[in-house]
C-alpha cells in the first residue's frame, strides 16, 4: 500500500474536537455520541466532549474495529517495500474501476475512492498468495491473537466525515431471544466456532463478508436518482393452490415487512406477511448479501396459518391434522381487576378463536404478532432453529378491552399494545399501554410474559406506539389531539421495566379546538364538530411516528389531513434517549463524571422538543415511512400510493442536529404502490439492512423492491432514474 492510501486511511482516525494531528489509537465514543481519544479525553476535557461540547459526558465504550485498524495501518507502513508488488497490482486495478467511475455524473467520488481504498486493504490482509510475512514482531503477532472473531452486525457506509452513524457502533441486543446480552454492533461467532478455530485477526474476513465493492459502487452511482424496479405479485402467484384448498387472501387487511442479515448462509433475507381477517401469510424473499444475484429471485411462501389455530408450510397443509407441539403455548387473561376464573384460559382462548377477526400483524426476526377484535394478541415463532414448531403459537394475551396498536422491541424482549378501557361508574375512556416482558430459558422455551400496566394521563385514545432502538423508551401518538408521549421503561439496569414513567409529553399540531379557546365570550365553538372534522376518512391526523436513528434524539412523525400538516422531524433536547443511567456510572476513571440521585431526574428527562424540519415537498397526505439504518434518507408513502424518498448531503450527521433545517434537501419519487383509504390498510415500506434496498408490501399482494445496489446507470438498462421533486 503506497503512501498516499495510508494518508487516506490515517484521516479516518482524526476525529473533529482533537487538538493534535496524528491518528487516534485508542478510539472511543461518548455519552453524547462522539468520537474522541479516550487517553486524551480523561487526561484533558474533564468531562466536556471536544467536539460538540456537550457537558458532563462520560466514556462510553471502546471503539475495537477503529482500534484494529490504526494497528494494522501502523503495521503496514512499516512493511511498505514487502507488499509494494501486491499494491501496484491492485492499483492498476482501482485505476482502470475509477476510469470508470469518473463517467458518471453524481458527486460521491470522494466517498467512493475511500470506500475502494479501504476494501483494497482488508483483500491484502487475506494473503490470498498464502504467503504471510515472517518478519513482524512478537507484539505484533500477540496482539493480532489476541482479537476474537467478530462479525458485522450492519456494514457500514464509508465516509469522510466518519461517525457513530456510519459505523452502526450501537449498544443494540442480540436479535435472538435466547441471548438477551447487549453487544456493539458486532456479534461474536457462535461458541462452536470459536472453539473450532484457533484465535485470529478475522476483521477483514467479516468485512467482506457483508460488502461487497460492486454493490456499493452502483450505490453511489444510483442513490438517490436512479434505481431498479422489481415487483411480484405473490397473491396471484398462489391463486390457484389457494382455490383448491378452498380459502384464499383476495386483499389483505394489514402487511409487515421485516429484513435482516444471515450470516451463517450468508444471505439477506426478507420476510413479509399479509393478514385478512381469517387467514395468514408469510413469505421468504432471500438473496446473497455481498454478490448481485444474475438471476431474479422471486418470494417463497414459507408458512400460512388460520385464525382459528392451524399452521402450515404450505397452504395445502392448512387441511391436514395439526401436529402435537411438544412445549404448550402460554396464555395471560387480564380483566383489569375485574374477577374471573384464571381455570377456564383455556376454554375461554378456543371460544375467542372461533369468533375473533384478525386487524394488525408485527414481524420480527423471531416472532409475528397479530391483533384483533376480541381482546386477542396472539405471538407465533418465526424462527427456525427456536424448539417451538415454525409457526406455533407461544403466546397468547386475553382481554376484555379493544386492542388499538401493538409494536416489538428491537430486542425482541418486550411487546406493547395499546388499549383503551371504560371506568365502571363514569364510563369514561381510560388508555392504557400494556407492556409484555418475555423471559425465556436457556434452551429457547418462554419461560414467564408479565404485563405490565402502563396508565396514560390524558383520555385521549393511543392510536400508534413504537420503540427506540436500544429498547429502553417508547413513544406514542394519540388519536384526537395528534399528542405524542415518551415514556421511559426502566430506571436503572436492575428494575426489570417495573418503574416505567412519562418524560415527555407535547402536540405535534395545533388544533382548532385550542387555538380557538382563547375566543371572546359569546364566540362559541362546536368542539364535537371540529372533532368529527379532524377524523374524517381524508383526515385521519397522526398516522405514524417513530424514533430516529440511535443518538439521534429525534422524533418523526407524519399525518394524513387536507390541512397544512406536512410530515416533520422533531428534536429531543435533554437526556439521550438511546443512552441509560447505567451507562454513565460505570466511569471509574473520573468522579465528576459519575451520575448521583439527587440529579438522575435531570438526566432522564427531555427539556424542550423543536422541530428541525418539515417536508411539505411531499404534501400532507403522508401514511407511512421507513428510516434508512445508514441514515442516508427517509421513504415516505403517500395515500395515494407515491412513494417518495428524501435525502440530502451529510444527511445522517445532520439528523440529530438543528442545522438539518437549513440544509439541501433532496426529494425523488421511487415508484406506486396500492393506494388505501386508511392508514391502517396501507402499504409496509422498509429498507434492507445496509440501506441498499427499499421493500414495500401493499394490500393487493404485490412485493416491490427499489434497489439502489443493482447496476449502474447508463450501463444496465433496468436502471432508470426517479422523477425529482425537489432538488
Amino acid at each position: 500500500m503506497d503512501k498516499a492510501s495510508l494518508t487516506s486511511l490515517e484521516n479516518l482516525l482524526k476525529f473533529p474536537g482533537s487538538n493534535h494531528s496524528d491518528p487516534v489509537a485508542d478510539a472511543s465514543v461518548l455519552t453524547c455520541g462522539c468520537l474522541v481519544s479516550e487517553s486524551l479525553f480523561l487526561q484533558i476535557q474533564q468531562g466536556t466532549c471536544p467536539n460538540c461540547k456537550t457537558t458532563n459526558v462520560s466514556i462510553l465504550s471502546e471503539i475495537k474495529p477503529l482500534r484494529e485498524l490504526h494497528r494494522l495501518i501502523t503495521h503496514f507502513s512499516t512493511h511498505t517495500n514487502t507488499y509494494a508488488q501486491s499494491s501496484i497490482s491492485r492499483r492498476r486495478r482501482s485505476s482502470s474501476k475509477k476510469s470508470f467511475k469518473e463517467e458518471g455524473t453524481q458527486q460521491y467520488g470522494e466517498s467512493m475512492d475511500l470506500l475502494s481504498l479501504f476494501y483494497k486493504f482488508a483483500k491484502e490482509e487475506e494473503y490470498t498468495d498464502g504467503a504471510k510475512p515472517t518478519h513482524a514482531t512478537a507484539p505484533q503477532i500477540e496482539a493480532s491473537a489476541s482479537v476474537q472473531p467478530i462479525e458485522i452486525k450492519q456494514p457500514p457506509r464509508i465516509s469522510t466525515d466518519i461517525d457513530i452513524g456510519s459505523l452502526q457502533l450501537q449498544k443494540t441486543p442480540s436479535a435472538s431471544p435466547r441471548n438477551n446480552n447487549q453487544l456493539w454492533g458486532f456479534e461474536t461467532s457462535t461458541a462452536a466456532s470459536i472453539t473450532n478455530h484457533s484465535p485470529e485477526l478475522k476483521f477483514e474476513k467479516n468485512l467482506l463478508k457483508s460488502i461487497g465493492e460492486q454493490k456499493e459502487y452502483n450505490f453511489s452511482k444510483c442513490f438517490p436518482f436512479h434505481r431498479k424496479l422489481s415487483t411480484f405479485p405473490m397473491l396471484k402467484f398462489n391463486f390457484s393452490s389457494m382455490v383448491k384448498s378452498g380459502s384464499s387472501i383476495k386483499k389483505a387487511i394489514s402487511t409487515s415487512i421485516n429484513s435482516y442479515h444471515d450470516y451463517a448462509s450468508g444471505k439477506e433475507i426478507t420476510r413479509f406477511v399479509l393478514i385478512n381477517s381469517k387467514r395468514w401469510e408469510l413469505y421468504e424473499y432471500a438473496v446473497s448479501i455481498s454478490d448481485i444475484e444474475k438471476v431474479q429471485i422471486k418470494p417463497q411462501l414459507i408458512l400460512c396459518g388460520k385464525s382459528t389455530g392451524e399452521f402450515a408450510e404450505t397452504v395445502n397443509g392448512l387441511n391436514q391434522a395439526i401436529p402435537r407441539p411438544s412445549i404448550k403455548e402460554s396464555i395471560v387473561r387480564n380483566e383489569f381487576g375485574a374477577k374471573g376464573d384464571n381455570t377456564n384460559d383455556v376454554e375461554d382462548m378456543k371460544k375467542r378463536l372461533l369468533q375473533w377477526d384478525q386487524i394488525e400483524c408485527y414481524l420480527t426476526k423471531n416472532y409475528l404478532v397479530i391483533t384483533g377484535t376480541k381482546g386477542v394478541l396472539r405471538v407465533f415463532n418465526v424462527n427456525r432453529t427456536s424448539p417451538y414448531l415454525f409457526g406455533q403459537p407461544i403466546y397468547s394475551y386475553l382481554t376484555n378491552f379493544p386492542i388499538r396498536c401493538v409494536a416489538v422491541s428491537p430486542n425482541d424482549a418486550l411487546i406493547a399494545c395499546g388499549i383503551t378501557a371504560k371506568e365502571r361508574l363514569s364510563g369514561k375512556e381510560q388508555p392504557f399501554v400494556i407492556l409484555h416482558t418475555l423471559t425465556f430459558s436457556e434452551t429457547g422455551q418462554l419461560g414467564s410474559v408479565n404485563p405490565i400496566t402502563i396508565t396514560i394521563p390524558y383520555r385521549d385514545p393511543i392510536k400508534l406506539i413504537s420503540f427506540n432502538a436500544s429498547s429502553t423508551h417508547l413513544v406514542c401518538g394519540t388519536s384526537w389531539e395528534s399528542r405524542y408521549l415518551v415514556i421511559k421503561l426502566k430506571s436503572d439496569k436492575e428494575d426489570n421495566y417495573r418503574k416505567p414513567r412519562l418524560i415527555w409529553s407535547d402536540f405535534t399540531y395545533k388544533s382548532a379546538r385550542r387555538s380557538k379557546a382563547g375566543m371572546e365570550d359569546g364566540k362559541e365553538f362546536d368542539d364535537k364538530l371540529d372533532a368529527d372534522n379532524e377524523l374524517m376518512m381524508s383526515n385521519e391526523g397522526m398516522t405514524d411516528l417513530q424514533f430516529g436513528n440511535i443518538f439521534s434524539n429525534a422524533v418523526v412523525v407524519t399525518s394524513c389531513s387536507l390541512k397544512s400538516r406536512p410530515p416533520m422531524i422533531i428534536h429531543l433536547e435533554g437526556a439521550m434517549i438511546d443512552s441509560s443511567k447505567s451507562h454513565n456510572v460505570v466511569d471509574t476513571y473520573s468522579i465528576q463524571n459519575s451520575v448521583t440521585s439527587a440529579d438522575e431526574e435531570d438526566y432522564s428527562s427531555i427539556k424542550s422538543a423543536e422541530v428541525i424540519m418539515k417536508i411539505p415537498e411531499i404534501g400532507s397526505l403522508i401514511h407511512r415511512f421507513a428510516i434508512s439504518p445508514t441514515g442516508d434518507g427517509i421513504v415516505f408513502l403517500a395515500k395515494d400510493g407515491n412513494v417518495y424518498l428524501l435525502s440530502g448531503p451529510n444527511f445522517k450527521n445532520r439528523l440529530s442536529t438543528t442545522s438539518i433545517a437549513n440544509s439541501k434537501k433532496i426529494v425523488v419519487l421511487l415508484g406506486e404502490v396500492a393506494n388505501a383509504e386508511r392508514f391502517s390498510e396501507a402499504a409496509s415500506i422498509k429498507f434492507s439492512p445496509d440501506g441498499g434496498k427499499v421493500f414495500a408490501v401493499d394490500r393487493k399482494g404485490v412485493f416491490t423492491v427499489f434497489d439502489f445496489t443493482k447496476g449502474v446507470p447508463g450501463h444496465d438498462p433496468d436502471v432508470i432514474k426517479c422523477k425529482i421533486i425537489n432538488l
